[in-house]
């Protein structure tokens, strides 16, 4: 339940949302599943709640013109996994082991990423994808590209009365490949260290284009560009991947707690982005 002294209001519809947000002191509840935990340990204490959960036009999952995948920003990890999403090689390795049963039934994918929690396997997904961000505010819609977005932990460059309204794939094509694998704590099923990877061969033996991404490992999930340009042009051969993969967290300040100190993270960082990249691989054909 909320508490009384919370002013809790339900939108009915997305203009009433974007009249509502933006003013001091004001949180937006979707989910759930970031913000009550935040509430529930004191760690955040709004003064007023937008509900925004049964916004329908915010949910769904469609295909545009262009052959791109639209994703609603309400749509559940658990819808996501059951829509075309599923096909992509990193979405199908990723959404079965987020959270656990429950915040993948309530949890929202644009939840996920206006919270921007630096273990988030999602963002790192989406930044691998090159995927853009759609968000709307009462001034109008505003395209954000993943990479540039995520800007350090729980922040993103989402103004304060924009809400994500969706986010766009490219579309699905056979000379890819995708993965993501990931080291995660047991007990909270967050990444330690989680790579996505998508590699392209545009008509030849030859990669084309690279997108690595990581989470856990820093401050935020970031584009590890260092590995994508030692990886493109090459046919990515084991002596190739394993030497772009010790790129993975260069220009990064390695997280350190206690669940794994700087130095084990960097050398897993290697490890699995190799794993990453091989598998990605694999998939391509």
């Amino acid at each position: 339940m909320i508490p009384a002294a919370f002013d809790y209001q339900r939108a009915a519809t997305l203009d009433e949302a974007l009249g509502l947000v933006g003013s001091t002191g004001t949180k937006v509840i979707a989910g759930g599943m970031s913000l009550l935990p935040l509430m529930k340990l004191r760690l955040a204490s709004p003064e007023r709640l937008v509900d925004i959960g049964r916004l329908k036009e915010l949910k769904g999952v469609r295909k545009l013109d262009d052959g791109r995948l639209a994703i609603g920003a309400l749509t559940t990890y658990a819808e996501l996994a059951e829509s075309p999403a599923r096909y992509y090689g990193l979405i199908g390795d990723a959404l079965p082991d987020i959270g656990d049963v429950q915040v993948r039934n309530r949890g929202t994918v644009g939840g996920a990423v206006a919270h921007c929690d630096p273990a988030s396997d999602l963002p790192a997904v989406l930044l691998a994808l090159d995927a853009e961000i759609v968000a709307r505010s009462k001034r109008g819609e505003k395209v954000y590209r993943a990479d540039g977005f995520f800007l350090g932990a729980f922040e993103t460059a989402l103004a304060e009365d924009e809400l994500i309204t969706e986010i766009r794939l490219i579309g699905a094509r056979d000379d890819a490949g995708s993965a993501f694998v990931s080291m995660s704590q047991k007990a909270s099923g967050y990444s330690i260290v989680g790579v996505a990877a998508v590699v392209i061969k545009e008509g030849g033996d030859a990669i084309t284009r690279a997108g690595i991404a990581l989470t856990g490992v820093g401050d935020a999930p970031y584009r590890a560009t260092a590995v994508e340009s030692a990886l493109v042009g090459t046919t990515g051969d084991a002596a190739t991947i394993a030497a772009a993969a010790a790129h993975a967290t260069d220009g990064v300040t390695v997280n350190s707690d206690i669940h794994a100190d700087a130095a084990y993270r960097t050398a897993m960082a290697a490890v699995y982005t190799k794993r990453a990249i091989e598998r990605a691989l694999g998939r391509l054909g």
